[in-house]
């Protein structure tokens, strides 16, 4: 007689078990792969897993099942469609944040909104087809297979109304556990990471025409941020012309080299030979990322945040500014620049030609010269050490043309990373001296550095091979005796230095090397916008201004306040920036910004500086017509 109720109460035990244990836990493990796998490959399980990771994702998962729970119940046959697609797409969410935080080593932000569009798309899938497939295929199976479990759990039975309302009760505790936790909950939960920063990012697109008043434009003149076109009547008198040569590296830290601070012996040596003759300015940041903001802004000393494709839906952006190929260009230079990669990703081709560049050489040209040259591409481009060759044939045909400009850009340190086969093997003796917090290895399982397979360390290493080919050709040939010779990072790379660690803004490698400069370290903290200036003082031009960018060896030296988009530097000290509302900055004052700019403050610079130069565009078109 008392077998029934006994076994009847097993059951029940067992189904709140299933219920409020089991199915919490399958969803737990399985939102919570793609962490395991960054976990497993790039960091370790204690320092992913912690207790805060654990307990907020556990809330998250009780808030999932007490909204899909009750759908389930209620709409069975709709929830075998709408639960999986939910589920799959937070665990393809997870996968994306994982894969940016592996790739670049930052998540959801603005830099990524941006940079987010089909082309960008197109080339991440062309990167990681093979993997995105495969995880695609987990994240099916998986949701599916969750949904089952889950859905054995809900069938129609007289504990189901009390086990659905529970579970209602549990999602609203731990929606209210998060949103006391907000400030670093959304850490652990990539779904509200995305959120938070998207609604953010939305909020700051928005603008009202900015007036300032002639106090706040003073405030604005004291930090030299206040936009001045160039004064070219001076350039009338101006008679000597020395060669340019510019070579832009893909994410180069200052301390990647020996001066920089480099714990890691003869990573750059050509790099490191190049600055010993020549002037180092160990504190320049740059100021707006990724590297077509970067080129824009070093060019032109502007503070521009576009989006890929936003160039090239304004083929005129720009044109109403002097940038400092602009003088060039006045002063008789021949101007070339070659990328080893699709320059046309982003306009980067349409602006330099907007900007009196003779030839923008890209990949698709140098693919119709060189064919051969395709057998060791990567999948960004040529490798390093072609484009090098590219570049010292191109100096026989400039060299009979002085003066001239020539640029180019090596890209084979942009993740996740490349090595050309004919570049030399670096290998980093004593690793048993060098603390493993100095040591950052992202094809390493456990952070532990492997001599051959550190792709970061051996695409830096081939980099400087590269760069070493041009500079070894330019003293051969005695162009070094009238050629200025700049070397410069667009954006920080992954920080060899400390394990893990990323800034989107950071110290980039800037050296200048000048006959009549004399070498040594300028620590005058400085910005993208200053390196046009500063390479035409280096030339001898007297253009100490470009628009907001000033010369690091003269007007800079009295502008001890610097301030970016997204941070600020006041007397040596670097301060991330926060948020400010649209509805905040509108009531915003632009005060004594020598104190410290607030972050009001610094969204309505930037709106006004934006304007102003849309501005300088639209002025120009009205002259045109």
């Amino acid at each position: 007689m008392n077998e029934l109720p006994t076994s009847n109460w097993q059951k029940k035990i067992s189904m709140f078990i299933y219920r409020f244990v089991m199915i919490p836990i399958f969803v737990w493990v399985f939102l919570s792969i793609p962490q395991l796998y960054y976990a497993y490959n790039y960091s370790d399980i204690l320092t992913e897993f912690n207790k805060s990771y654990i307990n907020h994702n556990f809330q998250f998962v009780f808030i999932l099942i007490g909204g899909l729970a009750w759908i389930n119940y209620s709409f069975n046959n709709k929830s075998r469609l709408i639960f999986p697609i939910i589920l799959f797409v937070f665990f393809m969410i997870r996968y994306v944040d994982v894969g940016l935080k592996k790739t670049f080593q930052i998540s959801f932000s603005p830099i990524v909104f941006r940079s987010t569009s089909f082309d960008s798309m197109l080339i991440a899938f062309n990167l990681f087809k093979i993997e995105f497939l495969a995880i695609c295929l987990i994240a099916v199976i998986g949701s599916i297979s969750v949904y089952f479990i889950m859905d054995l759990g809900f069938q129609k039975s007289k504990t189901s109304i009390f086990t659905i309302v529970l579970f209602l009760l549990l999602a609203i505790r731990s929606a209210y556990i998060l949103y006391n936790e907000r400030y670093y909950a959304f850490e652990n939960i990539p779904s509200y990471l995305l959120a938070k920063e998207l609604i953010e990012f939305q909020d700051s697109q928005k603008q009202i025409p900015i007036k300032l008043s002639d106090f706040e434009i003073r405030n604005l003149n004291k930090i030299g941020i206040d936009p001045q076109l160039p004064d070219l009547s001076i350039l009338k008198n101006y008679v000597q012309k020395r060669n340019l040569v510019i070579l832009y590296l893909e994410s180069f830290n200052t301390n990647y080299t020996k001066e920089g601070g480099s714990n890691f012996k003869d990573l750059t040596p050509n790099i490191d030979l190049f600055i010993e003759k020549s002037v180092l300015f160990s504190n320049y940041f740059n100021a707006v990322s990724p590297t077509h903001n970067s080129i824009f802004s070093s060019w032109c000393g502007i503070y521009p945040e576009l989006h890929d494709n936003y160039v090239r839906e304004n083929p005129d952006y720009s044109k109403g500014l002097t940038c400092f190929s602009d003088i060039l260009h006045t002063l008789g230079y021949t101007q070339k620049f070659f990328f080893g990669h699709g320059s046309w990703y982003a306009g980067i081709n349409l602006f330099l030609k907007n900007h009196s560049y003779g030839e923008v050489i890209e990949l698709s040209d140098i693919e119709k010269e060189f064919p051969e040259w395709l057998k060791n591409k990567h999948a960004w481009g040529i490798q390093d050490t072609d484009l090098s060759r590219y570049v010292i044939r191109q100096l026989d045909q400039v060299g009979k043309n002085k003066p001239f400009n020539l640029g180019a850009f090596y890209i084979n340190t942009h993740p996740p990373f490349f090595v050309a086969p004919d570049c030399p093997e670096y290998i980093l003796e004593n690793t048993n001296n060098i603390s493993q917090e100095y040591i950052h290895c992202p094809d390493c399982q456990k952070n532990v550095l492997n001599k051959k397979s550190d792709r970061h360390f051996q695409s830096i290493h081939c980099v400087d091979h590269a760069v070493g080919m041009v500079l070894q050709t330019l003293k051969k040939r005695g162009l070094m005796r009238n050629t200025v010779v700049v070397l410069v990072g667009d954006t920080p790379g992954h920080d060899i230095q400390v394990k893990g660690k990323y800034l989107y803004f950071n110290r980039t490698l800037l050296a200048i090397y000048s006959p009549n400069l004399q070498p040594g370290i300028n620590e005058t903290f400085s910005y993208t916008p200053d390196l046009g200036p500063t390479i035409l003082e280096a030339m001898g031009i007297p253009v100490p201004q470009l628009q907001s960018g000033h010369s690091i060896f003269s007007s800079r030296k009295d502008l001890t306040t610097l301030i970016a988009p997204e941070f600020s530097i006041v007397d040596g000290e670097y301060l991330d920036s926060g948020t400010c509302s649209f509805k905040e900055m509108k009531k915003q004052k632009i005060e004594n910004s020598l104190d410290d700019v607030t972050d009001c403050e610094r969204r309505k610079i930037f709106q006004y500086l934006s304007q102003w130069m849309q501005s300088q565009d639209s002025n120009r078109i009205l002259k045109a017509d």
